[in-house]
């Protein structure tokens, strides 16, 4: 699977061609698994310890997976492919999924042009949905579910989020809350939108 140069400057020699992996960021990767800053993942690491660098990649998108708006327009996912994928999948009565709203919120607004989708998805109906973001004061990108997300995605818990890349892998599922707005999570969006 051919790369970009750019994308071959950003990921160095971890990129893995053909295999079943891509490597991730450290940062990124201890930001997810710790759920602390940067600067608090660095200090708590042990000189010693090897730092998590690589993530499955999960498989291919499922982009027949239909959706609608919170207007009610159907639409599926195949209306964002080509594009980097930042898929939340969250409920209104979920504690950790209304935990990492913020820094989801704050991800979206410092991304507006850098060419990743945004969709935080919903298995709910839409009145409890839009009157949690009135209340709360989110903008955010939310869609509901037409239909159950398909098994290609590996979805076993909320919240879960998943990133697809423009070729329509998943090379990021992570399970449980996270705060996303962190340095390290722009710049990992960045290089798959620039690939």
């Amino acid at each position: 699977m051919a790369r970009s140069t750019a994308a071959s400057s950003y990921w160095g020699s971890g990129w893995r061609e053909g295999g079943s992996s891509v490597r991730v960021p450290f940062l990124l990767a201890a930001v997810l698994a710790l759920g602390e800053s940067p600067g608090q993942a660095a200090a708590s690491r042990q000189p010693d310890q090897e730092p998590p660098q690589e993530v499955e990649v999960v498989g291919e998108a499922d982009f027949r997976w239909r959706l609608r708006t919170l207007d009610g327009s159907p639409t599926t996912l195949e209306a964002f492919q080509g594009r980097v994928l930042f898929i939340n999948m969250w409920a209104t009565w979920c504690g950790p999924c209304v935990q990492e709203l913020a820094s989801i919120q704050a991800l979206v607004e410092s991304m507006k042009d850098s060419g990743v989708v945004f969709l935080l998805v919903s298995p709910e109906d839409p009145e409890p949905v839009l009157r949690f973001l009135r209340v709360h004061g989110y903008d955010l990108p939310v869609y509901l579910e037409v239909q159950e997300m398909p098994p290609a995605f590996g979805l076993r818990a909320l919240p879960t989020t998943f990133v697809v890349d423009r070729q329509g892998r998943i090379v990021l599922r992570h399970r449980g809350a996270a705060d996303w707005d962190q340095d390290a999570v722009r710049t990992f969006l960045l290089a798959l939108a620039q690939g």
